[in-house]
């Protein structure tokens, strides 16, 4: 009798996890849903594009856009979404939401060690996610929505190495980024090397805005640390780049992302305000 109440139990268990496992996947993302072929990765793709504070005839040329990666998973990026408008009701603002089908792939920048990277599927094509944003995303945004020059990129986990990576390849473009948990250890810490070259290096008139944050204890969260830990100092010493970090009280990796939008959108408020 207890073994068969055991497996009943078993069944109800996964059935009911694989309903909200599907139900995770089924929620219906905020905004506006667009499908685009893409030259750089020879396939459709598709954006979410959600318009918070902003009326359907108001056109400027200095609405803040910000691109948030992962936005696959709709409740993440409904969270982003609520999360500024409710922080920020008065600044009209484009949120983007960029899907990554295959996010060890497209948000992991070329690899400099590949013994390293083997347990990555098909890692180091971030360059070409890099062009489609560049390329594709970008000027479809401007074009339908008058969007300006200020713009945000926000990743989590992968998605936060690959918004790094791409203010460190293109900072006239990408002045400002919101990364949580990012993986800077990714093939023998290259991201670091990257950091340290780029504050040494950078010339450019613009000041340029970075939001890091990290978790605790998680085992994830603390192979991080000690990468993450560099990349701080590295950036401290550089006078053209303000940082906020923030190191969360979360004990789990998945979980770092909730706080960390909201500390995110909070630790750039100067950026957010520039008109």
């Amino acid at each position: 009798m207890k073994k068969v109440l055991l497996i009943l139990l078993f069944c109800i268990f996964h059935s009911w996890n694989g309903k909200a496992q599907a139900d995770f996947y089924s929620l219906q993302p905020l905004g506006d849903r667009y499908i685009y072929d893409s030259e750089y990765f020879d396939d459709s793709r598709e954006l979410q594009v959600y318009r918070s504070g902003v009326d359907a005839t108001l056109k400027s040329d200095s609405l803040l856009t910000i691109y948030v990666f992962d936005a696959q998973y709709p409740p993440t990026f409904n969270l982003f979404c609520s999360t500024f408008e409710l922080l920020y009701p008065g600044i009209p603002c484009i949120i983007v939401g960029i899907s990554n089908p295959n996010r060890q792939s497209e948000l992991t920048p070329p690899y400099t060690d590949e013994e390293s990277v083997k347990g990555y599927d098909d890692p180091g094509k971030g360059d070409s996610l890099l062009l489609s944003l560049e390329k594709e995303i970008i000027p479809f945004i401007k074009s339908r929505y008058n969007t300006g020059s200020r713009n945000i990129l926000v990743g989590h986990s992968l998605g936060g190495t690959f918004v790094t990576y791409a203010l460190l390849s293109n900072p006239g473009l990408f002045q400002c980024i919101l990364s949580v948990s990012p993986n800077y250890m990714y093939s023998k810490k290259m991201m670091i090397d990257k950091l340290s070259e780029f504050t040494k290096e950078y010339k450019g008139a613009n000041q340029l805005y970075m939001y890091l944050a990290s978790g605790k204890k998680d085992k994830i969260e603390e192979s991080f640390k000690p990468a993450t830990e560099e990349a701080i100092k590295i950036l401290s010493t550089c006078p053209k780049i303000v940082l906020n970090y923030d190191s969360l009280n979360i004990e789990k990796h998945s979980h770092t992302i909730f706080e960390g939008y909201y500390r995110g959108l909070l630790g750039l408020k100067n950026y957010i305000n520039k008109e």
